[in-house]
């Protein structure tokens, strides 16, 4: 809240900060008839959150926090704090991503621009190799003019810093540590943020000087340069690999940021390939003692890698949510529909942890996410394993959108049309007729012009290879319609 604070200063904000949330989920419109979630912060008019007020400023609410501000421009204000999530979420992104750079110290100075003053990072033999270079010479300090013409500190400059409280700090190890510099003429508030590699050990210190004492909001923001700081040095590199990845894959869900920077980033640190399918899936069970899985969460993060999860936030249930990279067997015979197989001993592990998993149909890429999450929610609500047996529903439901409607059609039949294909056969046509004619092989045969019994060979193969039970009413009936959609929307 003190960053979304600072933010708005335009609007003259009138503030009761009492948490230290360094996170908030999201941002909605307050409505009274909803139960707010306690993880996102609600903007709306003062009568809005109180039913008998006349008054129309802007409140903007999280748990106990309030801001209250100067103007009626409610969708201005919102729009302004959108922004703000944008920004800060973009400028993480950057931060905990710089350790893939050549000089990963130099691009979260650089990221940081903006938001602080000078910064510069030495390392344990006190040798700058990174600084803020917007800052030219005679414009900050001694120190910063020896950044500039040898790239690290003169030795009198050595002697003047040992009358203050840096080099005195240099050998410790510190969490964003503020002090002031009586020494120092125009920047004398410095905060102080140590580097540690993955055996806890000080491998560097980043500071940022200051002509006025912090912020609130800049210590805030001073945790997001700690963790990048030490993501580079290898110090919990996997967590927060895992932070990164996990904000993302949230995102992902709610169809936010779908750009191809957040695609990006998302293969390069969770390891995934543009073409590799994958399946969203939600993890529940029973557990009467209240839902809290800290430890499991850790056990198939641990097992699996390769997975990236989340807890599901916006049903505040406690569920889990996985992307789940599956094997591809596209044109051979899988043992099931979609034609992948999930990652070894994944199954076995849920049964040991006593999870029932509720699964989306798997399509390539990151790219569908948010309906593949819609899919799991609807397995979930249903009760049921998978998609499937709530597919039908979507597809004929006059509400649905036509991406949701075209991602639910049946999976063989796009698995149909790439082994046509791939094997010169003509699979497709021959299920679409023998569904036509209402499985009469002797009209079917004819209308192909094929003798009865190739057909009977054929749909024997085409039954084989994509487990398709064709004496079921509702697989029937599903196939049937996925025709018509997939037909009627050219594909």
């Amino acid at each position: 809240m003190d960053i979304i604070e600072q933010w708005i200063q335009k609007y003259e904000p009138v503030s009761t900060i009492v948490s230290d949330e360094l996170t908030i989920a999201g941002i909605r419109l307050f409505s009274y008839e909803k139960t707010p979630d306690p993880d996102y912060l609600y903007i709306g008019r003062t009568g809005d959150f109180f039913q008998r007020s006349q008054d129309k400023e802007v409140l903007l609410v999280h748990r106990k926090d309030v801001i209250s501000l100067r103007t009626e421009e409610l969708e201005d204000v919102f729009d302004m704090v959108m922004d703000a999530f944008v920004y800060y979420q973009k400028w993480e992104q950057t931060m905990l991503a710089a350790f893939q750079q050549e000089n990963p110290e130099q691009v979260i100075i650089d990221a940081c621009r903006d938001i602080f003053g000078p910064v510069f990072f030495t390392d344990t033999s006190l040798q700058v190799t990174a600084f803020s270079r917007q800052y030219p010479k005679g414009s900050v300090n001694r120190n910063w003019d020896d950044f500039w013409d040898i790239g690290t500190l003169s030795v009198d400059s050595l002697v003047q810093m040992q009358k203050g409280k840096y080099m005195e700090m240099l050998p410790q190890k510190w969490d964003c540590e503020i002090f002031y510099e009586e020494y120092t003429d125009s920047y004398p508030w410095s905060m102080m943020i140590s580097q540690e590699n993955s055996e806890h050990q000080l491998t560097g210190q980043l500071t940022i000087v200051s002509q006025e004492k912090f912020r609130k909001y800049q210590k805030h923001l001073a945790q997001i340069l700690k963790q990048a700081l030490c993501l580079v040095a290898g110090h919990d590199s996997g967590k927060q690999q895992g932070t990164v990845v996990q904000s993302l894959f949230r995102d992902f869900l709610q169809g936010r940021h779908l750009d191809e920077n957040g695609f990006r980033t998302f293969y390069q640190m969770q390891g995934w390939e543009p073409s590799q399918p994958g399946v969203v899936a939600i993890l529940e069970k029973d557990d009467a003692g209240g839902r809290n899985y800290g430890y499991q969460m850790w056990a198939l993060c641990s097992y699996f890698p390769e997975i990236v999860f989340c807890q599901d936030g916006e049903s505040g249930n406690g569920n889990i949510v996985c992307g789940v990279p599956v094997k591809q067997r596209r044109f051979e015979e899988s043992g099931n529909r979609y034609g992948t197989e999930f990652p070894e001993r994944f199954s076995d592990m849920l049964k040991r942890l006593g999870f029932r998993m509720h699964c989306s149909y798997p399509f390539a890429g990151i790219r569908n996410m948010s309906i593949q999450y819609r899919q799991a929610k609807k397995a979930l609500e249903k009760g049921v394993k998978d998609y499937y047996n709530c597919a039908l529903e979507d597809m004929t439901a006059l509400y649905r959108d036509s991406l949701l409607r075209r991602l639910a059609i049946h999976p063989a039949l796009d698995r149909l049309r790439e082994y046509d294909s791939r094997k010169s056969t003509d699979f497709y046509h021959i299920l679409r007729v023998y569904l036509q004619c209402e499985r009469d092989r002797v009209l079917t045969a004819k209308r192909l012009f094929v003798h009865k019994n190739t057909l009977v060979y054929r749909l024997k193969r085409i039954v084989e290879i994509f487990d398709l039970d064709l004496d079921n009413a509702y697989e029937r009936e599903y196939l049937t319609v996925s025709f018509l959609v997939m037909e009627n929307s050219g594909n």
